[in-house]
């Protein structure tokens, strides 16, 4: 409240907002993160990225989604697939459809089980052009129960049901295997998000693994020790997915890279 005050009765009066500033931060060396990196700064001469930084680690989304964002993007290349299983709104794959201003045939492929939040995913897939499809993709053919939760990407499966699932109605959706989806191209972007059904989508996709067709997969978070077991037997470099560091755990987002 202070800042916004300062920005807007200040911003054309540099003296008097220096003055303010340094009465609110003190003047002072500090390493605030930034997208999970420690940056070097005054707090009144760079006082503009020190707010930034707050806001940033304020924000889930900007704290935890945008640095692996930027870290997908950086695999980004011509011709890619971009597969999106549990694509929600489709964030990840509305981020990817700007790629195709600059690359070259890329595709996207985004899948969401719960009914309700495919309306507003489809809403997004034709005004951004991508593909979408009312499908939980695991490790078979067949129609899984979901419940659902306090909020839209609380959608999980009667086996993985927690203390988010309020709702006591199931709620039938087909299921398909990644392998059945006759998904194109040799590049494959895997993007997994699906509330403890990780370990089935990959299975599921294992024909597209032994093709090597899949490059990379990023799963947002896990509890699976499997999980990193499948991926390394089909020669991934794992990593956490914000820092790219080699060391994660259990629950991170996960980056699977192929070698």
């Amino acid at each position: 409240m202070i800042s916004t005050y300062i920005d807007k009765y200040f911003l054309k009066k540099p003296l008097l907002r220096k003055i303010i500033t340094r009465l609110i931060e003190g003047n002072k060396d500090l390493r605030p993160s930034l997208f999970n990196l420690d940056i070097y700064l005054n707090s009144v001469k760079e006082h503009g990225y020190l707010r930034s930084s707050r806001l940033i680690n304020s924000s889930a989304f900007l704290r935890d989604e945008v640095p692996v964002l930027l870290n997908l993007a950086n695999l980004v290349e011509d011709r890619d697939t971009f597969v999106d299983v549990g694509a929600n709104i489709g964030m990840y794959s509305v981020f990817f459809s700007q790629f195709k201003i600059l690359k070259k045939n890329i595709q996207i492929f985004a899948y969401e089980a719960n009914p309700n939040t495919f309306t507003r995913l489809n809403i997004n897939a034709k005004k951004y052009n991508f593909n979408c499809n009312n499908t939980a993709i695991s490790d078979t053919n067949k129609t899984l129960e979901f419940i659902e939760g306090a909020v839209s990407h609380v959608f999980t499966t009667v086996e993985n049901q927690s203390t988010y699932n309020f709702n006591q109605k199931t709620i039938k959706v087909k299921s398909s295997t990644l392998c059945h989806e006759n998904i194109p191209g040799t590049s494959i972007i895997l993007k997994i998000d699906v509330e403890g059904q990780e370990l089935n989508v990959l299975k599921g996709a294992r024909d597209l693994f032994i093709q090597n067709r899949i490059k990379a997969v990023f799963i947002d978070g896990f509890t699976n020790p499997e999980i990193p077991e499948f991926l390394l037997n089909f020669n991934f470099s794992l990593m956490n997915a914000q820092s790219l560091e080699s060391t994660f755990k259990n629950g991170c987002q996960l980056l699977a890279i192929k070698n």
